[in-house]
């Protein structure tokens, strides 16, 4: 099964007793390796288009975290806590070298806390709408806060889902998941659509599982945001250098968090897409791109450091 661009190596690493999946491009052998930590319900797919444009820079590394994409776990082999363990693992296992971490939303949380847990492997963490603990006056949009309370009553989460699945096709399922997480859907690579649907019907026939997973996943990641001050301890010991972009049009996750965070960590840099939704780097992958790169040539110790490892 093809699950991301043609060029890129597939491959399986066995972590632990789990199998987790991941895509690679060599790219420019000269710089500094990228590792890609989707999002809740993500997989790497959602970076295929990111892919290619990193890679003009250096090695890129993408991985299914468990539950999601080809890793096949159980559901309680895909909370928060077991996904950070099996990344730590990861990036010690498969970066020969400090990694310069970009993770989304969940995987946004998840980069933040790798990089406080263990940064002689994180050289620098980027959060690209990361998972922030909404406050009272930076809550989601209505419609996503509904959606999220459902998998705080188990069994709940299984008959929406189930009801969801069962009125649409799952080409309307992607799409409209992609609608909620991007600002500008017609900008999308149609061939991603594509990949993302082939992804998920392959996931509803071979991983009966999934949406146990999911909703575990789900479940574990409203825990964090009720300890939001362990969180925030968490984000203090990062020492790695941290890019931190957030769309203007987030409905997942309130601009103002991210603001607010911004202001909390000085040293970081700050950028905010305007006209930018979730999932930036799925309808504007040449802007992620670039502000990434922009923020590289800023601070070349980060470069020195990921290719004087290697």
């Amino acid at each position: 099964m093809v699950t991301a661009n043609s060029t890129f190596r597939n491959r399986f690493v066995d972590l632990d007793g789990v199998r987790v999946h991941c895509v690679t491009e060599q790219g420019q052998q000269d710089g500094p390796t990228f590792l890609l930590v989707h999002g809740l319900g993500g997989s790497v797919a959602n970076w295929s288009s990111l892919i290619p444009l990193l890679a003009q820079r250096g090695r890129v590394i993408a991985l299914d975290l468990g539950g999601f994409g080809l890793t096949e776990v159980t559901p309680r082999q895909a909370s928060i806590k077991a996904n950070l363990t099996l990344l730590d693992h990861f990036v010690t296992a498969v970066c020969d070298r400090p990694a310069v971490v970009i993770g989304n939303s969940m995987g946004g949380m998840l980069t933040a806390q790798l990089a406080a847990r263990n940064s002689r492997m994180v050289a620098a963490a980027v959060l690209i709408d990361p998972a922030i603990p909404p406050s009272p006056v930076s809550r989601p949009h209505p419609l996503i806060t509904l959606g999220f309370s459902v998998y705080l009553v188990p069994g709940l989460d299984v008959w929406a889902t189930r009801k969801r699945e069962e009125r649409r096709t799952v080409r309307q399922l992607v799409e409209e998941t992609m609608k909620m997480v991007t600002s500008h859907f017609d900008r999308v690579d149609p061939a991603v659509i594509d990949e993302h649907i082939e992804l998920a019907e392959h996931r509803a026939k071979e991983y009966p599982s999934g949406d146990a997973a999911f909703s575990a996943a789900a479940r574990s990641l409203l825990l964090q945001f009720a300890r939001r001050g362990q969180y925030s301890q968490q984000l203090h010991q990062i020492l790695s250098p941290v890019l931190l972009m957030h769309g203007d049009r987030d409905l997942l996750i309130n601009v103002k968090s991210a603001r607010a965070l911004a202001a909390r960590h000085p040293s970081w840099r700050y950028v905010e897409g305007k006209d930018r939704g979730h999932t930036p780097f799925l309808d504007f992958p040449e802007w992620t791109a670039r502000e990434i790169f922009a923020w590289l040539d800023d601070n070349p110790q980060i470069e020195q450091r990921t290719v004087a490892s290697s």
